[in-house]
């Protein structure tokens, strides 16, 4: 296991997480000082014939207690999340170098395209693969000439746009005759390159370029050298 890589991953994340915390702690801030202001100002401005009802002002009281204390509160939540972000991408870093077998995975979409192994589907009449963005919606339809040779997709969409880079999903349709057809998502294999948290938890990356959630894994096994060897 490459322990700097863990280390350099989990200190990334914390230290992106403590940004978006002052970025919040910043807002949370600017609402408490917005709602101090307002107040001071219904004070100096009310009517001396009609003060500001006693009920009313411990109410404004009240509530100006209750800002105080849900940016503190937001605060010390915020810091709990990043904390266990953090102690969560340490945890996957003893994955890091191993071998992994998961149900699903997306790929990555960069300047060279993306690769995808075909599941062998034998007696199938007609292969076409169906790539679907992070949202699920469905980005390209091509057909699959050759199911011994990696898919590959440049990155063209539906009506001849380039797709934006980034991670996508591929399922295989599978057509037979006299049988019903199959959809297929590939199972991925690969050695864990990479551990990090984004914006839906924990995803590991694979030497394969696939992207996958730790839930979705299977099994999870030594790496191997090039003689066969257990790393």
């Amino acid at each position: 296991m490459d322990v700097s890589s863990t280390t350099t991953a989990a200190q990334a994340t914390a230290s992106r997480l403590e940004s978006e915390i002052s970025e919040a702690r910043e807002s949370s801030v600017s609402d408490f000082t917005d709602f101090l202001t307002l107040l001071t100002a219904q004070l100096k401005n009310q009517d001396p014939l009609q003060p500001l009802d006693s009920t009313q002002f411990v109410e404004q009281l009240a509530s100006f207690s209750a800002v105080e204390q849900q940016v503190g509160t937001n605060e010390k939540l915020s810091r709990l999340v990043a904390q266990g972000a953090a102690q969560e991408v340490g945890e996957l870093g003893g994955w890091i170098g191993q071998t992994v077998d998961a149900r699903k995975a997306s790929y990555t979409l960069d300047a060279d395209g993306l690769t995808v192994a075909v599941p062998e589907q034998a007696g199938a009449t007609l292969v076409e693969a169906i790539v679907t963005d992070a949202s699920g919606d469905t980005v390209a339809r091509l057909p699959v000439a050759d199911t011994s040779v990696p898919f590959v997709w440049t990155g063209e969409r539906e009506g001849g746009q380039r797709a934006a880079p980034g991670a996508y999903s591929v399922a295989f349709a599978y057509e037979f005759e006299g049988r019903a057809p199959v959809r297929i998502e590939p199972e991925s294999a690969g050695r864990v390159v990479e551990a990090r948290i984004d914006t839906e938890g924990a995803l590991l990356i694979l030497d394969t370029g696939a992207r996958v959630r730790p839930g979705d894994v299977e099994a999870l096994r030594l790496a191997e050298d090039e003689n066969g060897a257990a790393a």
